[in-house]
């Protein structure tokens, strides 16, 4: 029996249980359960989740929340506690893995083009006030920024951008 196995035996039912009492028609339970299950699978393909069937329960307030903001009444959430304006576990897990392959692509790039690259698109310097503070022209600092770019285009294709891409 694989690990995915042995905590889908051992909490499905949990599980079950945990949805039935949480939405308004319990026939739509199963459904819920399973899909909470595939994305936990999903999930741990990507990468190691300590405990799975924590996060199963926590996925399954995020298909019944996202099941009752589609506006179907019938699926609505009983719990008002779980209609917040808080980011999904799904989504931060996602958004962590995104994190993570950016911070590791731009902790490569040379000293000095990641200090440029920091410097304007996270600080919000101007490329002049940039120049100034490194000493360098305006067009080397260009010159980096454009570089920069070209290094991390593949690591941040699915971060959220202006306009499908960082404004410079």
């Amino acid at each position: 029996m694989t690990d995915a196995s042995a905590w889908i035996a051992e909490g499905r039912t949990r599980l079950l249980t945990y949805v039935r009492r949480r939405i308004r028609d319990p026939e739509q339970a199963e459904d819920i359960v399973q899909e909470a299950i595939m994305r936990v699978i999903e999930q741990e393909r990507k990468q190691v989740i300590d405990q799975p069937l924590a996060y199963g329960f926590r996925v399954a307030d995020s298909v019944i929340y996202n099941r009752g903001r589609r506006g179907s009444g019938t699926h609505a959430p009983i719990d008002p506690e779980l209609a917040c304006a808080l980011p999904l576990a799904d989504e931060i897990l996602d958004y962590r893995q995104r994190y993570d392959r950016f911070q590791a692509a731009l902790s490569r790039l040379p000293a000095q083009r990641r200090a440029v690259f920091v410097e304007r698109h996270l600080e919000g310097k101007s490329r002049q006030q940039i120049a100034e503070d490194m000493g360098l022209s305006v067009e080397a600092v260009k010159k980096h920024l454009v570089r920069a770019m070209i290094d991390l285009d593949g690591c941040i294709d699915d971060l959220p951008m202006q306009g499908g891409r960082l404004h410079g």
